[in-house]
């Protein structure tokens, strides 16, 4: 089961244009953040590949997860590509690493693909060339 700081989803957000969701991430419900968790592990094993086989970046596929669930419904990204936001200072990169992940045991809890809808997995697996 995947697991993230919200600090780290913010900061994916951002990258990719994503302001809105990146400030309700890190005061979103921990159930809403076990969803993001979940739906990124989901969007990861049986979403879209790449040409090679690999699947999606994490950042991208977490930043898609949180927009899932902040927007109710899945849709691309404001960016198709990172932009690379200014190097962390070694204490923020501290504090995005450690900030407020879920909880390991609530998590497998609710189960392995928690809050994934039918139409999340009909987005992402619909088209390999996302």
């Amino acid at each position: 089961m995947l697991s993230t700081s919200r600090g780290s989803a913010a900061q994916d957000l951002l990258e990719y244009g994503e302001a809105a969701t990146a400030e309700w991430v890190v005061s979103c419900s921990e159930d809403d953040f076990m969803k993001v968790c979940a739906a990124a592990d989901w969007i990861l094993l049986y979403g879209p590949t790449t040409p090679s086989g690999a699947s999606m970046m994490v950042a991208r596929a977490i930043a898609s997860a949180a927009v899932f669930v902040h927007d109710g419904r899945p849709r691309d990204l404001a960016r198709k590509r990172r932009r690379k936001l200014p190097e962390l200072t070694p204490e923020e990169r501290r504090r995005v690493a450690f900030d407020r992940a879920p909880d390991h045991r609530a998590q497998r809890a609710k189960g392995e693909f928690y809050g994934v809808t039918d139409e999340l997995k009909e987005f992402w697996a619909a088209d390999t060339g996302r």
